[in-house]
């Protein structure tokens, strides 16, 4: 009888060490999806505020003409709308992860203006995506922005 009992001990034991192994397993599992995914949104949280400080600067670069209205093709900022931004991450930038950025500019009417005649009220909005992850990862950063240009 004692070998039936040694037998059944050890056939147990091994379901016990089987269930807590996948147990571990599917726990690492998890915290390297967890990883993953808050790497990627401090990535596409990141590249949002990158567009956010272009835009900060961007009455230096466009001092007579209006960047946000899409009718002067010349001058508008977002032409290439939306656009692809890659990047390289790791210790010898051996990963990349590709984000796409849509940026649009739409007039606001939530401002006081001083000079209408020669100011714009703008509300910017930077959506950032990244297809990598079930589900997708996406960012949205909006700005009001006050555009002063001469005529």
């Amino acid at each position: 009888m004692t070998d039936y009992s040694d037998i059944i001990y050890l056939g147990a034991a091994m379901v016990v060490f089987s269930l807590l192994t996948m147990n571990t397993s599917r726990s690492f599992q998890v915290t390297l999806d967890t990883m993953v995914r808050s790497e990627l949104e401090y990535r596409a949280i990141s590249a949002a505020q990158e567009e956010i400080d272009a835009i900060r600067w961007v009455q230096a670069r466009y001092k007579t003409q209006d960047p946000f209205d899409s009718d002067n093709s010349s001058y508008y900022l977002y032409e290439d709308n939306p656009i692809d931004r890659t990047f390289d991450y790791g210790a010898n930038d051996e990963y990349s992860e590709t984000f796409t950025i849509y940026r649009k500019a739409e007039v606001s009417n939530d401002c006081d203006l001083l000079d209408a005649s020669n100011q714009r009220c703008y509300e910017i909005t930077i959506t950032v995506e990244n297809n990598s992850l079930d589900p997708p990862i996406t960012v949205t950063q909006k700005l009001i922005r006050t555009i002063t240009f001469s005529s």
